[in-house]
């Protein structure tokens, strides 16, 4: 069954209407989307994804290996592609401040595992805080 969604492009601040089959896979969808919307082609594809937003600031990312019937999307529903990938900030009671590039697409018990890790490696078990 097809599938009319508006695809907003972050970074550039364009709307596009595409047409997909239910069936397509999130990864797939990301990459259809690099071939037709020459705005979506910016910085490495597997920077970006697809986020459906939500009321106030909410909202979810699509996982590339779901399909989109999974996330009961609507014909005209707005999904953007954006970068998932951002940098954080992180204030260590010391007071020196690390910076960290996150996956915002991963769950946050995940980003935990990342964050301490790097931290971890670059400091000696100090407690940090984040800004």
């Amino acid at each position: 069954m097809a599938l009319a969604l508006k695809i907003h492009i972050i970074e550039q601040n364009v709307t596009k209407m595409m047409q997909f089959d239910g069936a397509t896979i999130v990864y797939d969808a990301c990459r259809i989307i690099r071939e037709k919307i020459t705005e979506a082609n910016l910085g490495q594809a597997k920077d970006y994804g697809l986020f459906l937003p939500g009321d106030e600031g909410s909202g979810v990312w699509l996982e590339p290996g779901r399909n989109l019937n999974y996330y009961l999307l609507h014909d005209q529903d707005v999904i953007e592609y954006r970068r998932k990938v951002r940098t954080l900030k992180v204030r260590m009671l010391d007071g020196t401040v690390k910076t960290l590039l996150v996956d915002d697409s991963q769950p946050v018990s995940q980003l935990m595992v990342v964050i301490c890790t790097k931290i971890g490696k670059e400091t000696s078990n100090n407690p940090f805080i984040f800004t």
